[in-house]
């Protein structure tokens, strides 16, 4: 029987993937002393979308020391939020940060993808953790006695460099990518609430309108009847600008991504407003069935992280947050574990626990989503004078709250039900939905009352 004690092991932990979740683990774990390897399958800088941070996980980039490195590289700051009726230009509501109910949350940034995940990952060399680029895992076999890992390494640009480490532990921050495969990762839910499958369609824009002052930082969200799009200001010139439609619109439609997209722009007075100027700067890019969940996020010594755990609707900008939150979820566990259980695996309740952790996370967001992609229940979250604080415990959840304090939880249960109760009678005033694909379909298949009542 192999006998593997943490002389014989080349590194502590391997991280699969160098993105922002696979970075901030090592980051955290460098810190904390471990022998850490992050091996990313591609070559830093490349485009990646989803640009915008939420206020609740500057606190992790303060604790791995990067911050001052985020503020200094020019990103566009972002105060908040502002959520719009693509028919009815005068409905919207605007979501300031700093009005929350919980402290330390007034700004955060939009990033340019591939300046920010660069920046993380070489943080992440600094402190002293391994990487390596254009490097996949292939394949992990659990060595006897369970006390590790042997791991097969191999170049994305030279098929003949195969290498074999040996580690304790494993993080997958591999994200969607299936080249890494094990149990964990193939035992998926459906995370989408029974919503229908959608499809985002981007690019970069220049020449999108933009707002005076400090709100010109702001993502602008247009709800549509059967989706919505996202305006996200990455730079003084460029915007990132995704629609994000039923799979069912986008292929009866029988349109070309660009073509949909103009179809949809030309349907909303206030879209044609934002982006009558523009001029697209990238290709069109599609990324289809984005919603899903692993049963477990973790075995005796193996960790899912960030898209490797599961993959949420992107409406809340949830998706950089929750990879950062459950690194350090992870990396702690690992710590724990090598510091304090003299490197034992983790135990079933161990693994239960980080489940949860990250599950509750997630589901804070997830029921949020259901209440925005339900038509009755978006009327109820864009009104723009909740009675009871209502509208500031929203808003502490919109910019990454996750645990949430009694004072913004029983306000945030009280918005989530009356989401519920909005469906059968009239709390605020119902939006009438003008566009030309029919609003019927969206709404028979919004399951907010399961969702709520789930949980």
């Amino acid at each position: 029987m192999t006998q593997l004690n943490t002389s014989s092991r080349d590194f502590d932990c391997v991280v699969v993937g160098g993105g922002p979740a696979g970075s901030v683990a090592g980051a955290y774990l460098a810190r904390a002393g471990l022998r850490a390897l992050v091996v990313e399958k591609e070559r830093f800088p490349r485009f990646h979308i989803g640009e915008s941070l939420l206020p609740a996980g500057n606190a992790i980039l303060r604790e791995i020391g990067v911050w001052e490195k985020v503020e200094a590289s020019g990103f566009v700051r972002k105060y908040g939020a502002e959520f719009h009726v693509g028919d009815q230009p005068a409905m919207f509501k605007r979501i300031e940060f700093s009005a929350g109910l919980l402290p330390g949350c007034d700004y955060t940034y939009q990033v340019e993808r591939s300046r920010f995940d660069k920046l993380l990952l070489d943080h992440a060399g600094a402190l002293g953790c391994a990487v390596r680029q254009e490097t996949k895992a292939t394949a992990a076999r659990a060595l006897d006695a369970g006390e590790g890992w042997e791991i097969a390494l191999e170049s994305t640009t030279d098929p003949e460099r195969v290498e074999t480490v040996r580690a304790g532990w494993i993080i997958d921050a591999a994200g969607r990518d299936n080249i890494f495969t094990h149990p964990l990762k193939t035992a998926r839910v459906d995370s989408g609430g029974n919503l229908p499958k959608r499809a985002a369609l981007y690019a970069h824009f220049r020449g999108v309108a933009r707002q005076p002052g400090k709100l010109a930082g702001n993502i602008l969200i247009v709800r549509h009847a059967d989706g919505w799009f996202w305006l996200i200001p990455i730079d003084a010139a460029r915007t990132s600008v995704g629609l994000v439609v039923s799979m069912e619109r986008m292929k009866s439609s029988r349109l070309k991504p660009a073509a949909l997209f103009e179809k949809v722009v030309a349907e909303s007075p206030k879209l044609r407003q934002l982006m009558a100027g523009a001029e697209p700067a990238t290709d069109f890019f599609v990324t289809a069935d984005f919603t899903y969940r692993s049963k477990n996020f973790a075995g005796p010594r193996l960790l899912l992280v960030g898209d490797a755990a599961g993959f949420f609707d992107p409406i809340f900008s949830s998706g950089v947050f929750l990879g950062l939150h459950s690194a350090r979820l992870a990396a702690a566990a690992i710590v724990r574990a090598e510091k304090k259980q003299a490197g034992r695996a983790l135990s079933a309740a161990a693994q239960r626990r980080y489940t949860r952790a990250l599950g509750q996370a997630c589901g804070v967001f997830q029921k949020l989503i259901c209440a925005f992609y339900d038509n009755a229940s978006y009327a109820v979250f864009v009104d723009r004078h909740p009675p009871l604080g209502m509208g500031r415990a929203v808003n502490s959840v919109v910019a990454g709250n996750t645990r949430l304090p009694f004072r913004v939880w029983w306000r945030y249960q009280l918005f989530l039900l009356i989401c519920r109760l909005q469906r059968r009678w009239t709390f605020v005033p119902r939006i009438e939905w003008e566009t030309a694909h029919s609003a019927k379909a969206m709404a028979a298949a919004s399951p907010m009352e399961q969702e709520v009542a789930a949980h």
